[in-house]
């Protein structure tokens, strides 16, 4: 056998293999020598059917089977030995490649097209300075996330006028044309929360109803959402179109969340056997939380714009042409060639990262070991439960647990690329120069939404 690689670019190759019958009759013959141990014909003993017989009948198909095998394993071992980084997988050169005649030819050449990855020359340094966002828990910050717990904690309560924020519930009758009830049109009960209502004659006119009380409006154009309206009507978001005409709403019920007061019964709820007995250590148990999740918010927002730096600054080159036609062939044609097209700029994107990555990890020989991924899951099953005391029952339960996860090897997989991402993003956060901004909680999720 030979193996011969030719470059046809910066970045693409074409593989030639030369398949002598001498690489491959002693493989053909063991598999025929097997099936005639097991051939069963009438006239013969089993197992006595002669050699000559098994290989015309069974030759050519394993001639064919063989070949490819040694092919393919020949291909991925020349690969490897020669240490050539490729992307996707080679690509069978249906050009170059003659029609294969496995009864009549002994010798075969086969030639595959190979995209290789470009040498990723970027090195993490304090030269590199990234913005880092570091969100202010302010008195206003503070009181938005306290009034959201309040609010999870409330209670329901059914008031005789309704308000902005209540949950109305009430008969939704459809119309004709001419405002009378439509025949064999939509009636349902149905509920409206008034903060999704965004047309605001329609929002004023849902505040201050009553039992009994009407209204009459176009659901659709009052919400704006197809989902909502698809949902409250009880139908299919493809046949809103047939109902298109106003509605008329009869108030049979209002309901309304009564966030939870400040007191010993919140915080006991909030943090169990913490023992905050007043609103200042809650406010300052609470600010300590945000705190914690404003910093991974931060965390996030800062890996996302990192890539978009090291890509920038790597400026890699990818062999496109050849990805593109990988892309049609590994996806069976399910995406045609304007698709791919399409969504290239992404997909290649995404490539150059995981290339960055790639090099980030070997470089500063980060692992994620099987005790990591175990602590992982029992961490995140003591959170479940915060201030809970662990006891041994306690710890053999979590023990126990971790265990059955970990028999997921789907799950393990997840938490294992999460975990390596954690890594590259603690070691290119303590690697490049912060280049720390302070920012409020709001114009903090303003920027999030624009960078989406």
């Amino acid at each position: 056998m030979n193996i011969t690689k030719e470059e046809t670019g910066d970045l693409t190759a074409t593989i030639k293999i030369e398949v002598q019958e001498d690489d491959y009759k002693d493989s053909v013959k063991t598999v025929l020598k097997d099936y005639q141990k097991k051939a069963n014909m009438p006239g013969f003993r089993p197992g006595k059917v002669p050699y000559g017989i098994i290989n015309k009948m069974y030759g050519k198909p394993v001639i064919a089977d063989e070949v490819n095998k040694l092919i393919s394993d020949s291909l991925n071992n020349y690969l490897q030995e020669n240490k050539i980084e490729i992307l996707g997988h080679p690509i069978a050169n249906s050009e170059k490649t003659k029609p294969i005649d496995f009864e009549h030819d002994k010798s075969f050449s086969f030639y595959f097209d190979i995209g290789m990855a470009p040498e990723v020359g970027l090195e993490l340094s304090d030269k590199i300075k990234i913005d880092y966002h570091d969100i202010k828990v302010d008195q206003k910050t503070l009181d938005k996330f306290l009034d959201d717990i309040r609010k999870r904690n409330g209670t329901h309560v059914h008031p005789d006028i309704s308000k902005e924020g209540d949950i109305v519930r009430g008969q939704m009758t459809e119309l004709d044309e001419n405002g009378n009830t439509k025949e064999n049109g939509i009636d349902v009960e149905t509920s409206l929360l008034t903060d999704f209502i965004k047309l605001k004659s329609v929002k004023k006119e849902m505040i201050g109803l009553g039992k009994d009380d009407e209204v009459v409006f176009n659901p659709l154009k009052a919400t704006k959402n197809e989902t909502e309206t698809a949902s409250m009507l009880n139908i299919k978001k493809e046949e809103l179109k047939e109902h298109d005409n106003g509605f008329r709403f009869k108030v049979t019920e209002i309901t309304r969340n009564e966030p939870a007061g400040m007191g010993k019964e919140l915080y006991d709820k909030v943090y169990p056997n913490a023992g905050i007995e007043d609103e200042d250590r809650f406010r300052e148990r609470l600010k300590e939380d945000i705190k914690k999740s404003l910093e991974a918010e931060s965390d996030r927002e800062f890996f996302n714009r990192a890539s978009d730096v090291l890509i920038e600054k790597a400026d890699l080159q990818l062999p496109d042409e050849f990805l593109k036609t990988w892309l049609t062939e590994h996806n069976e044609k399910k995406l045609t060639r304007e698709q791919i097209e399409k969504d290239y700029e992404e997909y290649a994107k995404s490539l150059k990262w995981q290339l960055i990555q790639n090099k980030i990890i070997k470089e500063n020989d980060l692992k994620v070991e099987e005790s990591d991924i175990k602590s992982f899951i029992k961490q995140y099953f003591l959170n479940q439960a915060p201030g809970q005391e662990i006891t041994e029952e306690r710890e053999q339960q979590l023990d126990g647990i971790v265990e059955a996860v970990m028999q997921n090897k789907e799950e393990v997989q997840k938490i294992n690329e999460q975990l390596y991402d954690q890594k590259i993003k603690d070691k290119i956060k303590s690697t490049v120069k912060l280049n720390k901004k302070s920012i409020g909680y709001d114009d903090f999720v303003k920027l999030a939404e624009e960078k989406k």
